[in-house]
């Protein structure tokens, strides 16, 4: 099944089961369960007047392809201008991806810092388009349409964490909305690949991203402009911080990532 028809099933069941083409590894890609779990939070939970602000995603264990996986939430708090709201995706009784989601109204505010409009270094269709070398990739790839910018490419052992293009899922059928976003943010490699100079395994541990409000409509056909940057590694662990912007130039989101590796 496609992005969209998963996300269906997450806004209208609490049961369902993943593919094994969503492989990422050992795992099902984790830009998906998270998307799942956020997908069936605002659909049971979210309340009129309030738009999606932060989600913090904890990836607990691996996600099992061709094994059921439930669907859950609990609203944590609720003000008058936030909301709090917890969802998990659980297999076999044990918590896989914990998401808390929380929800704003917009106020009138004094305070206003405007982003300048990003200029990107080429349109979509002048960047080359990542091919999908099935033996070679990440399952789940194939349903992405990744168009580097900058040729900082896994393993290419660079002095450079940075990575950044175009993207967009493959056959969209329905307008970008949060649960997308989050898919495309995440599918990209972590940061630190292009440092490494063969493959080593490597696991986004905990997410957090900033949805920027208010935003220009998303068409189901646009493309988003990602660039991410490493902050510090070491240790066996790595911290990222990136952006997703509209194809206008408009900020979208922020993104920052703990990840794990194990190249030693």
């Amino acid at each position: 099944m496609n992005f969209y028809q998963y996300t269906y099933l997450a806004r209208t069941q609490t049961r369902l089961t993943i593919d094994a083409e969503w492989a990422q590894g050992r795992s099902i890609f984790g830009g998906l369960t998270a998307a799942l779990v956020l997908a069936h939070i605002e659909a049971n939970a979210r309340s009129e007047g309030y738009n999606l602000s932060t989600t913090n995603v904890h990836f607990c264990g691996a996600t099992q392809s061709q094994t059921p996986c439930e669907l859950a939430y609990q609203i944590l708090s609720e003000g008058k201008s936030v909301r709090h709201v917890e969802g998990h995706l659980i297999q076999n009784g044990v918590i896989k991806t914990k998401v808390i989601a929380c929800f704003t109204r917009q106020r009138a505010s004094a305070i206003e810092i405007n982003p300048e409009p990003k200029r990107f270094p080429m349109t979509p269709e002048a960047a080359p388009k990542m091919p999908f070398v099935k033996e070679m990739m990440p399952k789940f790839l194939q349903h992405f349409d990744l168009r580097y910018t900058h040729d900082n490419f896994p393993f290419k052992g660079s002095n450079d964490s940075l990575i950044c293009g175009w993207t967009r899922l493959n056959a969209p059928t329905e307008d970008l909305v949060d649960s997308s976003i989050l898919a495309l943010i995440d599918a990209w490699p972590p940061v630190i690949l292009p440092l490494l100079k063969r493959p080593a395994p490597t696991s986004t541990i905990t997410w957090n991203i900033e949805f920027i409000r208010p935003r220009d409509k998303l068409d189901k056909e646009d493309s988003l402009y990602y660039e991410c940057s490493g902050i510090v590694a070491g240790s066996g662990y790595a911290h990222s911080s990136g952006k997703m912007f509209h194809p206008n130039g408009q900020l979208l989101a922020l993104t920052r990532q703990m990840i794990g590796v194990w190249d030693a």
